[in-house]
């Protein structure tokens, strides 16, 4: 067992955070985490693109003493996990925020084939990326329905069937898009959102389609368009270009809200029409 040493001054608080972070981390980890937190730290030089290694000592001390001062440092002060995680999250927010708000006039330049819910010419545009396997998804799709369906009417919900959970998703987002093309989109996006996730085989499927009055023939044959798919397969590529981390995800006249925060979504309704009306 090997002790912190004594009778010197102990390490201090970001050298130990950056310590810390730094020799557990597997390489493409330290490329991302620890540029931003612990390579400030330590006061080193930002890293090239090659795999990063662990030091063998920091400041003179061994790596054995230094990842015992940090274990005493952490039981002393636990709460700095918390800090960390907090402040890393943070970061992860601001700069998915960015990139989703910076991609908003490419996602509504290619949204044309998109389906949408609500009045077509509605002053707010909501542009949701869903999956048929998220459970929060499905939990949001009452929500989203309500806003379309608003005295109002000011509110149209472009929805990017972005299939990222695998094939059963993506099989799912097919379907839909196939029923877009007799123009029960609505109806069947909502059906699949009601069935359970991973269920979506082909024929589970059809009996969903069944259930919303498709033409099966027309349905199957549009599902095997591979137009249809293509477009399918860009909405998941338009998740990654806008840097997107999970679904829901929502974008509001161009703001971004990532997952299903109720209250932060209408807030943000609520602040656009006040714009809106201005």
């Amino acid at each position: 067992k090997i002790a912190p040493p004594v009778g010197r001054e102990g390490p201090s608080r970001p050298l130990v955070i950056a310590v810390l972070l730094w020799f557990p981390m597997a390489p493409h980890a330290r490329l991302s985490f620890v540029h931003g937190v612990a390579l400030l730290a330590l006061g080193a030089a930002a890293c090239s693109g090659g795999e990063v290694k662990a030091p063998d000592s920091v400041g003179g001390l061994e790596k054995a003493q230094v990842e015992a001062i940090v274990k005493e440092y952490l039981l002393r002060e636990p709460e700095i996990l918390f800090e960390m995680q907090t402040a890393f999250q943070r970061n992860q927010l601001a700069t998915q925020t960015l990139a989703a708000e910076g991609a908003w006039e490419k996602l509504l330049a290619t949204s044309k084939d998109d389906p949408y819910i609500g009045r077509k010419d509605a002053p707010i545009t909501i542009v949701e990326f869903s999956d048929y396997d998220c459970g929060v998804c499905k939990a949001a799709v009452p929500w989203v329905m309500a806003q379309v369906d608003d005295r109002r009417s000011d509110i149209k919900v472009i929805v990017k069937e972005s299939a990222v959970r695998g094939e059963d998703s993506r099989r799912a987002a097919i379907a839909a898009m196939a029923a877009h093309q007799q123009g029960k989109y609505r109806d069947m996006h909502v059906a699949l959102m009601k069935a359970p996730a991973n269920a979506y085989t082909p024929a589970n499927l059809e009996m969903i389609a069944q259930s919303v009055g498709l033409d099966i023939a027309r349905w199957k044959k549009d599902m095997a368009d591979a137009n249809l798919i293509k477009r399918v397969d860009r909405s998941v590529e338009e998740f990654d270009m806008a840097g997107l981390q999970g679904t829901p995800s929502f974008l509001i006249n161009g703001r971004f809200v990532g997952g299903f925060g109720q209250e932060e979504l209408e807030s943000l309704i609520e602040a656009t029409r006040q714009q809106i009306r201005s």
